[in-house]
């Protein structure tokens, strides 16, 4: 079993400015091709935009997560303890928030989280049979999702 944590933090717009053009397509290259691999662990984080944050913990023997942040002021947060898991989450647009927590050892998660729009939350908290290999799909502006697994 291998516990890790990554927490990556876009830079503000104020660096991207004082370093100019070259430098910011660096970052951006950058932050494309990082990639964690512990054992049979992946977590893949690509953020585009200013002040995008993700933050991710879990407990698994094995992870194929991959988050993309494309837009401004994206927020993800993800506590996960589950036997595998499986995660895609994509941010397009600004403003955006998922969080995502689940503490059952036994379970295994394969789910797709996908914003498109400005202003939208996903909440859940918990895992079961129903929310494994589930496909949340959010469009539009201002809208919110909360689950909640027993």
């Amino acid at each position: 079993m291998v516990l890790f944590s990554w927490n990556l933090q876009a830079q503000d717009e104020q660096d991207f400015k004082q370093f100019g053009l070259q430098k910011q397509q660096e970052a951006v290259q950058k932050a494309q091709k990082e990639k964690t691999v512990v054992g049979n662990n992946n977590v893949t984080i690509q953020q585009v935009g200013y002040q995008n944050y993700t933050n991710i913990a879990v407990k698994t023997q094995q992870s194929n997560i991959d988050v993309k942040q494309l837009g401004n002021q994206n927020n993800l947060d993800l506590y996960k303890n589950a036997r595998e898991i499986n995660q895609s989450l994509i941010q397009k647009g600004n403003n955006n928030n998922i969080n995502d927590f689940s503490a059952n050892p036994y379970s295994a998660s394969n789910t797709q989280i996908l914003q498109y729009g400005n202003n939208l939350n996903y909440t859940s908290y918990g895992s079961n049979s129903i929310s494994d290999d589930m496909k949340i799909i959010q469009r539009g502006n201002s809208g919110s999702i909360l689950i909640l697994n027993r």
